[in-house]
């Protein structure tokens, strides 16, 4: 009989090869020494005074969207809570392929009727979902402004929210086996998965405003909807790749998309690095935010 952990070693054993694929074509393949030379010329003025308040906004949106997702009225004290349990999920996402950051949220729910796993799987399923719908929608509508059909991007960015809101009505209409009804709790309830879906588009948006922070840091001059277009073609093969930081699938996602873009591969390089920049960025935060966290739990404990 075949248990769960032994289902886990192929997909492991797939992660780990891919892994060592990409890092090892990145390596091969980048002129390093062209990309040092770029770091020496790294505006970290740039870097720190926009890429640091960004994402304190986007932790503070997470926040909110968490609270909503779960049918919790914000407060200073559970926003703030929130705020840090997001930053530590964003920090431990930026560097593992693990959910850990996932778990340390769950365990933040009250637990006031043995229900908050539950709830919080579902609260889980309901933000990935709506992650990456946003990010296709996103893509598609830096694509549209790309080939000269601005009119286009506002439809692709509603998609969520309709998409949304369809699922929603689907879960309330139609029965769903017993082993679906955890993930599909928050879906039976269409406000908060509008507000939901509305916090996520410029959540996503945020995120398209912070790899131009580090790409310009670096002096990779995009525009916005070219930089919508790397994000959401990047962050969905690193998710689809499932490596820790999506190491060596971003770099060279990054590297083909902005080749796309005819950019020089020597920019292309450079502008992969630079959005690796963030990684450390969005760590330290989410360090910082672990404080918090740990004194909490220490008090739950």
């Amino acid at each position: 009989m075949i248990g769960p952990r032994s289902k886990r070693y192929p997909r492991h054993t797939l992660v780990t090869i891919i892994l060592v694929l990409c890092v090892a074509a990145t390596l091969r393949t980048f002129d390093w020494p062209t990309v040092g030379e770029a770091l020496l010329h790294l505006d970290l003025v740039m870097l720190l005074g926009a890429g640091i308040p960004l994402l304190l906004v986007i932790g503070l949106v997470r926040g909110m969207r968490w609270l909503v997702v779960l049918g919790v009225n914000p407060s200073r004290n559970n926003l703030w809570q929130s705020f840090c349990a997001n930053g530590v999920a964003a920090g431990l996402a930026s560097l593992t392929p693990f959910q850990l950051g996932e778990a340390i949220k769950i365990k933040m729910i009250s637990d006031h009727h043995g229900r908050a796993w539950h709830l919080g799987v579902s609260a889980f399923f309901v933000e990935r979902l709506l992650d990456l719908a946003t990010l296709c929608s996103v893509g598609l509508g830096g694509l549209a402004f790309h080939f000269g059909f601005a009119w286009a991007a506002p439809l692709a960015l509603s998609l969520p929210l309709f998409g949304s809101i369809l699922l929603s009505l689907l879960c309330q209409l139609i029965p769903l086996p017993a082993k679906f009804h955890p993930y599909a709790e928050v879906f039976r309830h269409i406000p908060r998965v509008t507000v939901a879906a509305l916090l996520t588009v410029p959540l996503w948006l945020l995120y398209v405003a912070l790899w131009w922070t580090a790409l310009h840091s670096m002096g990779i001059a995009l525009d916005f909807p070219q930089v919508a277009i790397l994000l959401g073609g990047v962050m969905l093969a690193v998710v689809a790749s499932m490596t820790p930081g999506g190491l060596g699938v971003s770099e060279l996602g990054s590297r083909g998309l902005l080749l796309w873009m005819a950019m020089s591969p020597a920019d292309a390089e450079v502008g992969a690095v630079a959005i690796r920049l963030l990684t450390p960025l969005i760590a330290a935060v989410g360090l910082l935010c672990l404080f918090p966290i740990l004194g909490k739990l220490r008090s739950k404990g």
